[in-house]
């Protein structure tokens, strides 16, 4: 089985009651096109996935960032067909280099990510349920 390594980054800002993270809609052709996906891409050979993430914001946002400011959440597999996409997902703070651009999801104790069921990709509700669940405990 082929081992594709992706990094993402999510930007996420923690609220009293809830938790934000920022999202935009899937562009390019494929079975996520039209979702609302984090900042993400494959890793060059070249690169760390933590410079991965920071290189596909500039990309895919248009923003500069520090990858000072990443802190990695952990390691997610996303089998797909025949190959298994290895998720290296980043964590950095709201930036308000963001406003205007995608748009911001609200996380509540009561629904986690089962609110945007059928609009984001299924390996993201487990990232942005754990992600919830890390920050309040």
């Amino acid at each position: 089985m082929k081992l594709i390594p992706v990094a993402l980054a999510i930007f996420f800002d923690n609220l009293p009651t809830e938790l934000k993270v920022w999202v935009q809609v899937r562009e390019d052709s494929g079975p996520y096109h039209g979702l609302l996906e984090f900042p993400g891409g494959g890793i060059e050979a070249h690169e760390t996935p933590l410079q991965a993430a920071v290189r596909e914001v500039e990309e895919e946002v248009g923003i500069k960032i520090s990858p000072d400011e990443g802190k990695f959440m952990g390691l997610y597999s996303n089998p797909v067909q025949d190959k298994t996409i290895l998720l290296y997902v980043f964590l950095f703070p709201k930036t308000p280099l963001l406003d205007g651009r995608g748009q911001w999801l609200s996380l509540r104790q009561d629904e986690l990510s089962q609110t945007y069921l059928g609009q984001i990709p299924g390996p993201n509700h487990q990232i942005m349920d754990e992600l919830f669940k890390a920050l309040r405990n």
